[in-house]
């Protein structure tokens, strides 16, 4: 194809004058069709891995549609997200912690939460201090991108941390006598 078949369109975007037999063009605009998350395919999946008793790193974020999820991985697989619920939230706890991989709940994730990423990772920190959880922290003084990092190891996992450091934060730690 040559310039001279080419024609820009009043949206600025450029178009063939001749069909070819297809109907391509080089505009931005695209009608993609996201399928729905099979998070229970993703379920599925962590459960075959907990059955290996493969041992899982997980990270908490939300996903790009405003869940709370894991990022889930093991020597055996690429990391994959289960979004979450708190009865999957219980199930990944319980098989770091103890090894057992009951799976008899419903796999339907919660409602997209309105906090931001950040506040969320943060929360889920909480959630396991508060629980009682030692994290090992990465010492202050090799932090240096205004993060701080901190790993949960359980038997069968790890869960790592990574949230921004506020002295509000990094006092709360302090209090809950977490090593920091």
């Amino acid at each position: 194809m040559n310039k001279e078949n080419l024609i820009q369109t009043e949206n600025g975007n450029v178009k063939a004058t001749e069909n070819y037999g297809f109907n391509f063009n080089f505009s931005n605009e695209s009608t993609a069709i996201t399928a729905p998350y099979d998070n229970e395919g993703a379920c599925v999946e962590l459960k075959k891995d907990m059955l290996r008793g493969d041992n899982i790193s997980i990270r908490f974020s939300k996903d790009n549609d405003g869940y709370p999820s894991a990022w889930i991985e093991s020597k055996n697989v690429a990391p994959f997200k289960v979004r979450l619920n708190p009865t999957i939230f219980t199930w990944i706890v319980q098989y770091i912690e103890t090894g057992k991989v009951e799976y008899d709940f419903d796999m339907k994730p919660m409602e997209p939460v309105e906090v931001d990423d950040d506040q969320y990772k943060v929360d889920m920190l909480k959630l396991f201090v508060n629980g009682g959880k030692k994290i090992q922290w990465t010492p202050l003084f090799r932090e240096r991108n205004g993060k701080l990092s901190g790993t949960y190891i359980a038997r069968n996992g790890k869960v790592f941390f990574y949230v921004n450091h506020t002295e509000e934060l990094l006092d709360w730690l302090r209090e809950m006598k977490q090593a920091i």
